[in-house]
This record gives structure tokens, sequence and C-alpha cells, in this order.
């Protein structure tokens, strides 16, 4: 059985202006989703933060930059798991 690990995560700008994003996290050993979630939470920032294109993730962006209100860090909100067979 495949385990397929969904993250769900918030940009937050500098102006507290926010997206909130779901993606499939790649899972190439199949971890469990408590395997998975300890080994994620042990690359977080502070224990929150994290830079998605690091894992391979799109960071949620605004129509227009600006770059004294963008930066790369998300905020971490939950790891789900999806089984398929």
């Amino acid at each position: 059985m495949k385990h397929r690990i969904i993250i769900e995560y918030l940009y937050r700008d500098a102006a507290n202006y926010k997206l909130y994003e779901e993606a499939e996290f790649s899972n190439p050993k199949n971890l469990s989703l408590k395997e998975f979630e300890k080994w994620f939470r042990s690359k977080l920032i502070d224990g929150l933060y994290f830079v998605p294109h690091e894992f391979g993730l799109t960071k949620p962006q605004f129509p227009f930059y600006n770059a004294d209100l963008d930066h790369d860090w998300c905020e971490f909100i939950l790891l789900k798991e999806e089984k398929k067979e």
C-alpha cells in the first residue's frame, strides 16, 4: 500500500496577507505518516517554518511581487495521509 503524504501550509507576507496551500509530498521510501512527520519536523526552522522549494514544493505567490514584503518561508500547518492500493 502506498502512503500518499499531503501537506497543508501557509504563506504569510510581512503585511500579514495570507495564502494557504495544499500539496502532495514525494514519498519514494513509502514512509508511514508518523515516520514522515518525524523526519519533516526535524527539518523545520524554529519548529514551524520551512522553505517550500527545498522540498520540491511551490511557494504560494501573490500576483505582484513586493521586495519589501515577500520572502521564502512558509508556515507548516499539518500533514495528512491518503492511502492508495
